[in-house]
């Protein structure tokens, strides 16, 4: 009987063949970080200068192009059975910095690189920031429920200033507002 690899651990390992670094973000990375919730799909934080080689893998896999954003790639399986995974394209310097704090994980068969809570809070604000309000009520969500289940203060210089670096001062209020409800 044949092995059935999960779409994470093929992905994995034809990266791995093809020497293409990513990082998990988005649902998984909630998950791993403590909040337990549903995801749709699979994100990778990549390069932007390996987009061409991430449309070649992802296709050699039988995925197709169903959107492309600019800095934001969705693609769907043809056969529709595997969960659809996003690119997110991003510049050198900052995939080094946030490839820099990963931590290297098992999930779902495969050992990849998973981006830090600090880096995952910050990709999550710069959405949020965008005000997009399809996105904003789950995305406001998972941050809420990351720094309450990290215990994560937000009165500290650290986290202050990743807000108002990464969100605005808006956000941060928002956020405060939200806390101190609970």
């Amino acid at each position: 009987m044949a092995l059935v690899m999960s779409a994470l651990e093929q992905i994995q390992q034809e990266a791995a063949r093809r020497e293409l670094q990513f990082l998990v973000i988005g649902g998984y990375a909630v998950i791993v970080h403590g909040y337990t919730r549903t995801t749709e799909d699979l994100d990778l934080l990549v390069r932007r200068e390996d987009q061409a080689r991430w449309r070649e893998l992802l296709s050699s896999l039988a995925y197709q192009l169903t959107h492309d954003g600019g800095n934001f790639l969705q693609f769907a399986r043809t056969e529709g059975l595997d969960w659809p995974v996003d690119l997110m394209l991003v510049g050198q310097s900052t995939f080094d910095g946030l490839i820099a704090e990963a931590r290297l994980i098992n999930l779902q068969g495969a050992q990849v690189q998973i981006v830090s809570l600090e880096h995952l809070i910050a990709l999550k604000l710069h959405v949020l920031k965008q005000a997009r309000l399809h996105r904003f009520l789950k995305d406001f969500q998972d941050v809420l429920e990351l720094i309450q289940i990290n215990h994560l203060d937000l009165q500290s210089p650290r986290i202050r200033d990743l807000f108002l670096r990464y969100g605005n001062s808006d956000l941060y209020a928002k956020f405060q507002r939200a806390l101190s409800h609970d």
